[in-house]
């Protein structure tokens, strides 16, 4: 049987920074569609980490740009750290499976439900199917690197799921 090493901060750094480069690259796109690249950090950097409610939206504020990518970064990475951990966990006890599969959806729930809640500055500025879909496509590759760097939890989802 061969045995594979893996490494929770390596891994989970990857997962994260995969995550958080994707919901990134979806907003530049649509920045860019709309002809304002950087736009989306701009206004989320001003309201986030200034606190500004009336943020300026016909230029790019750049230490808005700069720092919210930063926190934008550490929180992906802490939460790549936490389910890179949870995926480790499940490849050896299907409750931890279970807790996997309700962390997508309460982590979809809570996000959403976060920006529309704490950010009234920007919910008209950033639609909530931009969110979901930025939140979706960052799940969809997180998950797609850890399911391939796992073929472990493969085998114990086919051997037993859920717990059942």
């Amino acid at each position: 049987m061969v045995r594979h090493h893996h490494s929770l901060g390596k891994e989970g750094a990857v997962t994260g920074v995969l995550g958080g480069m994707m919901v990134a690259v979806w907003f530049l796109i649509l920045d860019l569609l709309t002809g304002r690249p950087l736009h989306t950090p701009s206004v989320l950097g001003q309201v986030i980490l200034f606190g500004n409610t009336s943020p300026v939206t016909d230029r790019i504020v750049i230490g808005g740009v700069i720092g919210y990518t930063l926190i934008h970064l550490a929180v992906f990475i802490a939460m790549g750290l936490f389910i890179t951990e949870l995926v480790h966990l499940a490849v050896k006890s299907p409750l931890f499976r279970f807790g996997l599969l309700m962390l997508f959806v309460v982590f979809q729930l809570f996000f959403y439900g976060f920006t529309y809640v704490f950010f009234v500055a920007t919910r008209e500025l950033f639609p909530w199917w931009e969110v979901l879909v930025a939140d979706t496509l960052a799940v969809v590759v997180m998950v797609t690197y850890l399911w391939r760097k796992h073929p472990s939890l493969k085998r114990a989802l086919a051997h037993e799921a859920l717990g059942a």
